[in-house]
């Protein structure tokens, strides 16, 4: 048996080596997509544009044969070219096109076609088209040119300091007495496993990148060392960058060989030399997770080198070319991926289970390419050759995977590096990237996006979501009116949402902080009036000549009225994956803007990455600030707030400091599975069940708001102490702002004026309607029980951030419920606030709120809301149960909101599903009213135009039974996969009355 076998696998040898060549050829891929040579060009001249093997990326483990070739078959009688076979100085081959002698490229643009083989002795194994383009700018030149000035504008890419002179040339005396290093880094000599210091190896290594950053921008800019300096010190700066450049990027490991863990490599790839280490506890997780950090401050360096690197390498200088070499090799870390992150079938990594390529987006699926696209557009210039692949991690081609789990499958679907422009040019167009699911990054259905997602959906609409939507205007423009321009539908991506989502959430010059994201501390006037308006002209800016963009003129003129300040929207817009909802006036009336915020186990506040002192651990618990003027929440408002206090949150009072430890998302999603919005356009409402996860706050609480006309109507039941914490009062927050002018206080036949420079720390009972009014905004209290009023104001307010504070003092407004809700206070509220009011006006307000509004609790079960004037009904179910506000009672089978709104000829039915699981097919419940009975086809709100399902009236006598259908798991192809965030959406009919 032992002989047959033997024999056998001899047979097979012998077959093998008697195989047809063509069979070899199949495994060598060709990259060869793009040239270009400058009109005129004498003898000698190089093409710019190499031809690569897609192999050379393994040349580490798998050289390239020897007898490997290429070879132009056929070329135009002229025969302009000859071509070379070269390696590189990692061995790595290519097929170098130069003028031939005694030829000159002509005097005029035209294309050369040449037919080349790839060849291993005199067996061919591949034949392909090469067309070289004679132009009188080359790609690379226009690219340059174009990038060039950019790079100078943004700190990252030269290590975020300008040194003087005086320093500079301390700096070259440093690297040129010690080889190339700077002093002070153990880094050099050390292996990163025997690195011992304070930090681990990698924050030397991004210390050494800026200091040679800081160098690049001295021989860019500097007088003394920048291209109008002194010839002397510009020339000795250069030679001290390379030999920086070379001491540094020969010290960090790159290919997994580099670094030897028991003997063995650390890892089999290109870039496991660098990214493995974190899987090892060598180094820490946030520089091999944002590895721009390490390439970024290379750039300016790199590139203002480069015309007299490539010069150099033409003379086969050996030093450009070690330095050329060594920039290639080190850059290849920029693509490599820490071990967790490259699992392709975890649907908890950060960009989900990759090879569901229905609802994964694959590798990078995030907003941190405006962050990496820093570095890939230098690429195709550090690289000067547009057919070298973007990068040589094998993780990144299709072959890696084998075709498993199906062919073409690969990291990045749809995409395996071919070509540094070309891959490049790709990217650019990753930046629209929808979200499939809950805690997934990518841009929201209902307009909002999404970044950080580790504990949930967040809603990053300024820090990274606005970076994301926009920065891509930069590749555009790089690319534009050039054979790798962006197509049109990705211009059309940003225009739509900078036109259709962002002014809705600006009001008087400034941007909503709610959804600012880790921003919500900075000056979001500033963000409406530089920021977006810049944006816009980039996108403009970016076009090619033949773009063709839809609305256009109406995001300009969106534009010129925020600049004038004479913007102003009417409407009521549910984010229903955020669990947001604006509700606003302004076109035909008085203007105002309100916005609610919740969270959920779905979804997160924002996020807080300061280290020493927390703020918006709330944000997201139920938060609610009305404005009128517009800067009531501004930025320096907010540094004087206390933020254990926002406006709409119910929860202890406390004092001490929030958490530091956890995160920026320490504060955790809610445990409540029960949180929705829901808008027609006109009307609005939201159910929340506050029911935090985190141990710091202590309450609990069924809440409901209600957004009809010029009337915010907030009610809560249930409040109860669900944590210990540390026994201070629970409250509701009806508002904090700064005090501009008196605030006004009336209460059991009484009132009472507080003045603006008053402290004040006022605790009265009430159990009657009581009213307060402060700036051009009113309060209405609607006691239910008995309730504690509660006024701060001036040195009474603990501001929560010390170091900020100061300069014009706020006051609040809060309803206390006690240490135990329900025990000497009321474990429930009602209030409504009222824009655009004098304190003069609030008595007659009062009344005529009394005439026409109906609010009803079922305490823990359901709310409902009606308003007579604009004869509109409002019901919120916790569970399932029956509430009758206004006449009409609803009999809800499940939790749900509810609103029914009389248009005189018709009736609008709005339906919201709270708790959605991607899985609830249906919602019923029953009207005490006879609608007209039908099927009524919906179509859903939001960025995308689908067509919705159905809501079944059928009649019962003077009832109406009304069934949903919802959004569900079954209908995922037909919502783009996207059916799990669909199941939220509000729905919204208009029914004919009966005549």
């Amino acid at each position: 048996m032992k002989r047959m076998h033997l024999l056998f696998g001899t047979s097979l040898i012998c077959l093998l080596c008697l195989l047809p060549a063509g069979l070899y050829a199949a495994q060598e891929k060709v990259l060869a997509s793009y040239f270009d040579i400058p009109v005129d060009s004498p003898e000698g001249t190089e093409v710019t544009g190499r031809i690569h093997l897609e192999r050379n990326k393994d040349v580490h483990t798998m050289p390239v044969p020897e007898g490997y070739h290429f070879e132009i078959l056929r070329q135009p009688e002229e025969a302009l070219f000859r071509i070379e076979t070269r390696y590189d100085l990692s061995k790595r081959m290519m097929g170098v096109l130069e003028v031939d002698k005694g030829k000159s490229t002509p005097s005029t643009p035209r294309n050369y076609r040449m037919i080349v083989a790839l060849k291993d002795g005199d067996r061919q194994l591949e034949k392909f088209d090469v067309n070289v383009r004679i132009v009188k700018q080359t790609l690379w030149s226009l690219l340059y040119e174009r990038y060039l000035p950019k790079t100078l504008r943004n700190p990252r890419m030269y290590g975020n300091k300008k040194c003087t002179d005086a320093e500079i040339g301390g700096m070259i005396e440093e690297v040129e007495r010690n080889g190339g290093k700077f002093e002070g880094f153990r880094s050099y000599g050390t292996k990163p496993q025997d690195f011992d210091g304070r930090n681990t190896i990698e924050h030397d290594w991004t210390f050494i990148a800026s200091k040679i950053g800081q160098m690049g921008y001295a021989y860019a800019a500097s007088e003394v060392y920048g291209p109008e300096g002194r010839t002397d010190k510009r020339e000795r700066l250069k030679n001290a960058l390379y030999k920086a450049i070379l001491a540094y990027t020969r010290s960090v490991p790159v290919e997994g060989d580099d670094v030897m863990i028991d003997g063995k490599p650390i890892g089999d790839c290109t870039g496991d030399g660098f990214s493995l280490l974190e899987a090892d506890g060598i180094i820490g997780r946030q520089v091999p997770t944002h590895q721009w950090t390490m390439t970024d401050p290379l750039v300016v360096p790199a590139l203002h080198l480069m015309p007299g690197l490539l010069e150099g390498m033409k003379k086969g200088d050996e030093t450009c070319l070690q330095v050329h070499d060594a920039l290639v090799r080190y850059f290849q870390i920029f693509m490599s991926v820490i071990k967790s992150r490259r699992a392709i079938d975890n649907p908890d990594e950060r960009w989900g289970e990759i090879r569901d390529t229905l609802y994964s987006s694959g590798a990078w699926a995030d907003a941190n390419l405006g962050h990496r696209s820093r570095t890939m557009l230098a690429l195709p210039l550090i690289w000067a050759d547009y057919n070298r692949p973007m990068t040589y991690v094998q993780y990144w081609y299709e072959d890696f995977y084998g075709g498993k789990p199906f062919e073409g499958f690969s990291f990045q679907p749809g995409w395996s590096p071919h070509g540094v422009v070309s891959d490049v040019s790709y990217w650019m167009t990753k930046y629209n990237i929808p979200a499939h699911r809950y805690a997934q990054s990518g841009f929201q259905p209902d307009g909002t996006v999404s970044h950080h997602i580790g504990h949930g959906t967040d809603a990053a609409m300024v820090a990274y979501g606005f970076e994301w939507l926009t920065e891509c205007s930069e590749g555009y423009a790089c690319f534009r009116d050039t054979p790798f321009k962006i197509a049109d539908k990705h211009y059309q991506f940003q225009l739509d949402r900078l036109l259709e989502v962002y002014p809705k959430l600006f009001y008087k010059q400034r941007m909503d902080f709610l959804v600012a994201g880790r921003s919500f501390l900075h000056d979001m006037r500033r963000f409406v009036l530089k920021t977006y308006p810049n944006a816009v002209r980039s996108l403009f800016r970016a076009r090619s000549r033949d773009t063709r963009l839809e609305r256009a003129e109406e995001l300009e003129e969106v534009c010129r009225r925020l600049k004038e300040n004479t913007y102003e929207h009417s409407g009521t817009h549910a984010y229903w994956v955020n669990e947001f909802l604006v509700h606003r006036r302004g076109e035909n009336e008085p203007s105002f803007y309100a916005s609610l915020k919740l969270k959920s186990e779905r979804t997160v506040g924002a996020e807080d990455f300061d280290r020493k002192v927390r703020h918006s651990w709330h944000m997201g618990y139920g938060i609610l600030p009305v404005k009128v003027d517009g800067d009531e929440y501004s930025d320096k408002v907010l540094k004087n707030f206390d933020w254990h206090a926002l406006p709409g949150l119910t929860e202890e009072w406390r004092t001490d400091p929030f958490p530091l430890e956890g995160g920026s998302q320490a504060s955790l999603p809610g445990r409540n599975k029960i949180a929705g919005v829901l808008a027609d356009g006109v009307a609005g409402m939201g159910i929340y069940r506050h029911l935090p996860a985190e141990g710091y706050s202590s309450a609990s609480a069924f809440k409901t708001y209600h957004f009809i006309g010029g009337k915010i109507i907030s009610m809560a039941s249930g409040i109860a102490r669900e944590r210990e914490g540390r026994h201070e009062d629970i409250a509701t927050f009806i508002d904090q702002s700064d005090l501009r002018g008196t605030l006004t206080w009336y209460a059991d036949g009484e009132r009472h004026e507080i003045a603006p420079d008053e402290s004040v720390n006022i605790a009265e009972p009430v159990e009657g309607v009581c009213w307060l009014h402060q700036g051009k905004k009113g309060y209405v209290l609607l006691p239910e029980g008995k309730l504690q009023l509660l006024i701060k104001t001036g040195k009474e307010i603990n501001a929560t951030d010390p170091r900020e504070a100061g300069g014009k003092p706020n006051f609040i407004i809060a309803i206390g419920h006690g240490s135990v809700p329900g025990e000497e206070w009321s474990d429930a509220c009602r209030y409504i606030q009222l824009p655009n009011v004098s304190a003069e006006e609030m008595p007659e307000k009062v009344e005529a709120l009394l005439g026409s509004l109906e609010l009803v609790q079922k305490p823990k079960s359901a709310h409902a809301a009606y308003s007579a004037d604009e004869k509109t009904w409002q019901y919120a179910f916790f569970r399932p149960d029956e509430i009758e506000a206004g006449g009409v009672k609803v009999v809800s089978d499940d939790v749900a909101e509810i609103m029914l709104r009389d248009t005189g000829d018709g009736w609008v039915l709005s339906v919201g599903n709270p708790m959605p699981d991607g899985k609830k097919q249906t919602l019923s419940f029953t009207l005490s009213l006879a609608l007209n009975p039908g099927v009524y086809a919906y179509p859903v709100p939001g960025m995308n135009p689908y067509e919705g399902e159905t809501v079944a009236v059928a009649s019962e006598g003077a009832r109406s039974r009304v069934t949903v259908e919802l959004p569900d798991i079954r209908d995922a192809a037909r919502y783009g996969c996207q059916s799990d965030l669909y199941s939220a959406v509000p729905v919204v009919v208009r029914i004919p009355k009966a005549f």
